[in-house]
């Protein structure tokens, strides 16, 4: 009787199998992608942050050069904007009429030119007096008071009066402020175009 050996079976190494390196390539791709989508994370919140600071940069280089001095023009939109003198009283109005002020008025003589292709009619809303981010409106009273002192004025011949294109209207604009916020170095008129301010110039008054 013949009796055959058995064969012993030889087993791979395991670096020699299949699954070993499949299972090495997915770790390797896993352990790429987190470090490839962070970075590209990193550039698009780099972009993100360029683009939202490009307008801020914008919108302060058009604040600064839209920002004047006493007897320069400023354009606001199609209204162009000029003080033309600045004084100081503590009345003002006709001799029959005065209004006195509770502190001091500053009285701004400004120029104003229509360069639209529509009527505007003038109000006080248009002028803010600005002192860092404190504001102060007109004194409406005062103001008309002080337009009444040109010869056979009424005082309405400047506020609330429509201007057509191509025209301009000079009047006095006041305000009551103490005496230190008009000698204040930081002081400003701010001046606009429309009651609801769309568009706004600054011109600096000390």
């Amino acid at each position: 009787m013949i009796i055959l050996a058995k064969k012993e079976k030889v087993k791979k190494p395991f670096y020699k199998k299949w699954w070993v390196w499949a299972i090495v390539v997915i770790i390797a791709i896993i352990a790429l992608n987190p470090a490839g989508g962070g970075e590209d994370k990193a550039d698009s919140t780099k972009d993100t942050k360029n683009e939202a600071s490009t307008p801020k940069k914008a919108d302060a280089a058009k604040k600064e050069k839209k920002t004047k001095k006493v007897g320069d023009t400023v354009d606001v939109g199609t209204v162009a904007y000029k003080v033309e003198s600045k004084s100081v009283a503590d009345t003002v109005g006709s001799e029959y009429l005065p209004e006195n002020a509770k502190e001091k008025y500053l009285v701004l003589k400004v120029t104003i030119k229509n360069n639209g292709k529509k009527p505007i009619t003038i109000a006080d809303d248009f002028f803010k007096l600005m002192k860092g981010d404190t504001e102060f409106n007109t004194d409406s009273v005062a103001s008309i008071a002080s337009n009444q002192e040109k010869e056979g004025s009424t005082g309405m011949d400047f506020f609330y009066q429509e201007l057509n294109p191509e025209s301009s209207l000079t009047g006095n604009v006041v305000f009551d402020v103490p005496e230190s916020v008009i000698n204040d170095k930081a002081l400003q008129l701010q001046v606009q175009t429309g009651v609801f301010g769309t568009e706004t110039g600054l011109i600096n008054l000390n």
